[in-house]
């Protein structure tokens, strides 16, 4: 099992990993959707999920790339900087944008991967006795595309692919969750997953300790973003001071009442 191919090595060669500076500020949207609408959007999405086609394709991408380190005590990071995710955040999974494919690594496992082949799973994965002979194996791999809606890291979208059996469950289970409820029409345009990041280990004979990456689902949002949160009501004017001689206000009407925004 390779356990740490984790495309470490991509930080080194692919700008895109700016640790988020592409973020444009206002964007509410998971990944920009297709055109026609939310209905046309998610028959597409249902008919990803449950077909399959023949294409190929290279697995680039122009986000940060999401890492976790199964030998580095399970960490998940981010960026060319490494930058280690806040723990409880909330990432939103985009399901337009789940790859499988293949990767390639040379004989140093931390450079840079020397082939990768990745494409929607809505098609055929790559027949792998057609990829290019690069004199070293090719590894299984997942993708999806994933932005964090919580905490410091809000607004920063990345591409998280990870080529560990851990790992390769992790996402097939967020892809059969959402297939699952797509095809049971109870998700009222909700089907994009939204997770914490977390983290399991077993034992291994031969590398001692691995950990493996868990996502949990705590909710779900439409493909166009989060719902707007409600305006907060407008406090209420202070009491004016008494004039003297007027009766005294009561305590309760000098203190005027804040309501709680949810």
């Amino acid at each position: 099992m390779s356990d740490d191919h984790d495309h470490d090595r991509n930080r080194d060669h692919d700008p895109a990993n700016d640790n988020g500076g592409h973020e444009q500020p206002g964007s509410k949207q998971v990944a920009p959707g297709p055109a026609g609408g939310a209905l046309t959007s998610l028959a597409a999405l249902q008919s990803m999920l449950n077909s399959v086609a023949t294409s190929t394709s290279t697995g680039r991408s122009g986000r940060p790339l999401m890492q976790f380190k199964s030998r580095e005590n399970g960490a998940w990071m981010f960026g060319r900087s490494r930058t280690v995710v806040e723990d409880g955040s909330l990432w939103a999974f985009d399901p337009r944008t789940f790859m499988w494919g293949y990767v390639c690594f040379g004989p140093n496992k931390n450079d840079s991967p020397i082939g990768e082949v990745l494409v929607s799973v809505g098609q055929l994965k790559p027949d792998i006795t057609k990829l290019p002979d690069k004199g070293f194996p090719w590894t299984e791999q997942r993708a999806v595309n994933m932005k964090c809606i919580s905490g410091i890291d809000a607004g920063i979208e990345v591409i998280f692919k990870i080529n560990t059996q851990g790992g390769i469950q992790a996402i097939d289970g967020l892809i059969d969750t959402v297939r699952d409820r797509l095809n049971g029409n109870q998700h009222e345009g909700k089907v994009a997953p939204i997770a914490t990041l977390g983290k399991d280990s077993y034992p291994h004979k031969e590398h001692g300790r691995i950990w493996i990456p868990v996502l949990t689902i705590t909710d779900w949002m439409s493909l166009d973003g989060p719902a707007p949160k409600p305006e907060p009501e407008p406090e209420p004017e202070p009491t004016p001071p008494q004039k003297p001689g007027s009766e005294p206000t009561s305590a309760a009407a000098e203190q005027p009442r804040r309501r709680r925004v949810a």
